[in-house]
């Protein structure tokens, strides 16, 4: 798992990105989510790689 990044609660896999996307825009500013290869399933987009990743690692069950 790439950055302590949970596997995806909706197929189950493991190969999870956190993709850094740069908003040419808004000054250049950075904008992160993560992604299930496998499924597509995505989280929204976070100014912070830490706020991405809790997003993503968040589980109702817990």
């Amino acid at each position: 798992m790439e950055n302590g990044l949970k596997s995806c609660p909706f197929c189950g896999c493991d190969d999870i990105h956190l993709i850094d996307r740069i908003d040419c825009e808004n000054g250049l500013q950075n904008y992160y989510h993560v992604k299930c290869k496998e499924c597509g399933v995505m989280t929204n987009e976070y100014k912070s790689k830490y706020d991405a990743i809790m997003a993503w690692n968040k589980r109702v069950s817990e």
